[in-house]
């Protein structure tokens, strides 16, 4: 029986080499641990937030993976609820093996408030933290004309 509940998280895809989503034969490309268009789920991020630690299924392996890589090389960042366990139970033991964080925090009235991963707030702080790693890798997203 499945004991973990569904919880927010943000995702990314790994871009191709040379890191943009526009790069030359992007379908041959990847990264040394994680294919390129891997789904990547960011755990935390450290020196200024210009490495994150991901989770992703890394070439040939059946389990995931953790690892620490550039967040420019990360595109379509969004937050995402999670539902799968094995991907659930390997964030939870990153988390207590790394004292990562996944930004579950917010600030009410000066006071930081520490979020439910489970509760729908947390999934609008993601979204927001995701957006704002877009915006300032990336630019601003590309979309119809207004």
């Amino acid at each position: 029986m499945n004991d973990l509940a569904a919880e927010w998280c943000i995702v990314g895809t790994l871009l191709p080499y040379p890191y943009h989503p526009d790069g030359p034969q992007a379908h041959l490309r990847s990264q040394k641990i994680f294919p390129a268009g891997a789904k990547l789920y960011v755990l935390g991020g450290f020196a200024g937030y210009d490495t994150v630690t991901v989770l992703g299924y890394a070439h040939r392996r059946r389990s995931p993976v953790v690892a620490h890589i550039k967040a420019a090389y990360i595109g379509g960042w969004r937050a995402q609820l999670l539902y799968r366990p094995v991907i659930l139970r390997a964030i939870h033991q990153a988390a207590a093996e790394d004292g990562g964080h996944r930004w579950l925090f917010d600030y009410h009235e000066g006071r930081r408030v520490e979020l439910d991963p489970t509760a729908p707030e947390a999934g609008v702080r993601l979204a927001q933290v995701a957006a704002d790693f877009q915006q300032r890798l990336h630019g601003p997203p590309l979309g119809p004309a207004e």
